[in-house]
C-alpha cells in the first residue's frame, strides 16, 4: 500500500477523487434540498432528479470526447468551471434573486461536468503507474469514488443542518478549486512522447485520418454493440429477472425522489444526510457480504427472491416506523440486498454470457440502468406529491415484495442454477 502512495502522480489523482467525492456530495445534498426548500413539492424535487439522471447517458459518447482533450486540462476546467457556477446560486440569494428555476438550469449543467472527472483520472492510472500496481490502484480508485460517498452525504446533511444550504456552496465551491490545483501540481510522464506522437500524425496527416476512428463511427459501433448486448438479454433466462428489476429500479430512485421531503417531516436536512448515507453504507456492506458469504453457491432464482422480499419489506417498513433511528436503520438494511445483487448480476453476466460479449451486454445494463433513473424521478416526485411521501416509499416497498412473489411463482426463474453452476450453454451460446 505505502509503494503506491509513494507514486505522487497517484497519490494526487486519489486525493483529488476524495475532494471531488466530497464536492459532489455536498453539492447534490444542498441543491436537492434548496429545490424542496424553494419548491415545497416533491414534484420539483423528482424534476430535479430527472435533471441530473439525464447526464449520466452522456457517458455513452464521453470515452472518444476524453480521447481528444488532454487530460489534465480536461480536469482543471472542469472543476474551475463547476467552482464558478456553484458560486451563483449564493450570489443570487444574497440579492435575492435566486428562484427554483435557476437551480434547476444549474443542476444538469454541474452534473454533466462531472461525468468527465472520474473516467478521465481511471484513462490516467496505465500512464502513472507500473502494470503490476494497476489493480491496488483501480481498487483505491472504486473505495474513493463509492466507499466515501456515504461519509459524505451524512456529513453533507449535519453541515447543511449547522450553517445552511446556501452557506454550503461556498465550501462546495472552495472543495473544487482545491482539486484543481492538485490537478496543476501533475506531472504526467507521457507528455514528450505525447508531442513526439502529434509531430509524427502531423507528418501522416492523411493516412492517420483515414484510420483514426470518427465521433460518429464510434456511435455507430456502439450502437451496434448496443443491440447485440440487448439480443442477449432478450433469452429467457434474462427476460425474467429483467422486468422485475426494472420495477425495483424504477422503486428505488422513485423513493430518492421525495427523500428530501420525507427527510424534513423527521427534523431537517441531516436527516437527509443520513438516510442517503444509510443507502450507501447498505449498497457497500451488500457488495463485501456477497463475496464473504459466498452467495454464488445458492440457486441464483431462489436467492434474488429472499434478496429482493428483504429489500421489499425494509422500505415498507421505513415509511411506517415511529423514529426516526428505525427509520434509518431499516433504509440501511434495504440496500443490503441491493448491494449483493449488483455483485450477483455481474458475476452472471459474466458466467453465462461469452468472453466475446460480455462488454456488450454490460454496456446494454449500464443502458437500460441509465435509461430507467430520469422516468423513475419523475414518477416518484409526481406520485409523492399526489399521495404523500411516506404512502410512496410504502407502496415501493409492496411493489418490491410483489415483484419477489412473481420470481418465485415462475418456475424458470425459480429453477436457475447457482451462479457458479451457470456457462454460456444456459443461454443455447458456444463458450
Amino acid at each position: 500500500m505505502s509503494s503506491i502512495l509513494r507514486n505522487w502522480n497517484f497519490t494526487l489523482l486519489l486525493s483529488g477523487r476524495f475532494l471531488a467525492n466530497m464536492g459532489d456530495s455536498f453539492y447534490a445534498i444542498a441543491a436537492m434540498w434548496m429545490v424542496y426548500q424553494l419548491g415545497g413539492s416533491t414534484l420539483y424535487t423528482g424534476l430535479a432528479l430527472f435533471l441530473t439522471s439525464l447526464p449520466a447517458l452522456a457517458q455513452i459518447v464521453m470515452g472518444p470526447l476524453i480521447d481528444r482533450f488532454p487530460a489534465k486540462r480536461l480536469m482543471i476546467f472542469t472543476q474551475i468551471t463547476q467552482s464558478v457556477l456553484l458560486l451563483i446560486i449564493p450570489t443570487l440569494y444574497a440579492y435575492g434573486m435566486l428562484t427554483i428555476t435557476i437551480v434547476l438550469v444549474l443542476m444538469p449543467i454541474i452534473s454533466l461536468l462531472n461525468q468527465f472527472i472520474y473516467p478521465t483520472q481511471l484513462s490516467l492510472l496505465p500512464k502513472v503507474l507500473p502494470k503490476e500496481q494497476l489493480t491496488r490502484g483501480n481498487s483505491l480508485f472504486a473505495i474513493a469514488y463509492q466507499g466515501s460517498d456515504a461519509a459524505f452525504n451524512s456529513l453533507a446533511g449535519i453541515v447543511i443542518a449547522m450553517v445552511g444550504a446556501v452557506s454550503v456552496f461556498y465550501l462546495n465551491s472552495m472543495t473544487f478549486v482545491l482539486t484543481a490545483l492538485l490537478f496543476t501540481l501533475l506531472r504526467l510522464p507521457q507528455a514528450k512522447q505525447e508531442q513526439d506522437t502529434a509531430r509524427a500524425q502531423a507528418a501522416e496527416a492523411t493516412t492517420e485520418q483515414a484510420k483514426r476512428p470518427t465521433l460518429k463511427s464510434v456511435i455507430r459501433q456502439y450502437n451496434s454493440d448496443l443491440r447485440e448486448g440487448l439480443d442477449v438479454l432478450k433469452k429467457p433466462i434474462f427476460t425474467r429477472m429483467l422486468l422485475g428489476i426494472i420495477f425495483v429500479n424504477l422503486a428505488g430512485i422513485s423513493i430518492y425522489a421525495v427523500l428530501p421531503a420525507f427527510a424534513e417531516s423527521w427534523g431537517g436536512a441531516q436527516y437527509y444526510g443520513f438516510f442517503m448515507a444509510a443507502a450507501g453504507v447498505g449498497i457497500i456492506t451488500g457488495s463485501y457480504a456477497a463475496s464473504l458469504l459466498k452467495l454464488h453457491r445458492f440457486k441464483m432464482g431462489l436467492l434474488y427472491c429472499l434478496l429482493i422480499f428483504i429489500c421489499g419489506v425494509c422500505w415498507m417498513l421505513t415509511g411506517v416506523v415511529p423514529a426516526a433511528w428505525m427509520a434509518i436503520a431499516l433504509f440501511a438494511i434495504g440496500w443490503i440486498p441491493a448491494g449483493m445483487i449488483n455483485v450477483l448480476s455481474q458475476v452472471m453476466i459474466q458466467s453465462v454470457v461469452p468472453p466475446q460479449l460480455i462488454g456488450r451486454v454490460m454496456a446494454a445494463v449500464l443502458g437500460l440502468s441509465a435509461a430507467i433513473a430520469p422516468v423513475g424521478a419523475i414518477l416518484g416526485g409526481a406520485l409523492g406529491a399526489w399521495a404523500g411521501n411516506s404512502v410512496l416509499i410504502i407502496s415501493c416497498g409492496v411493489i418490491v415484495i410483489l415483484n419477489s412473489a412473481y420470481w418465485l411463482l415462475n418456475k424458470h426463474t425459480r429453477a436457475m442454477p447457482p451462479a457458479k453452476d451457470m456457462t454460456p450453454a444456459v443461454l443455447g451460446m458456444a463458450e
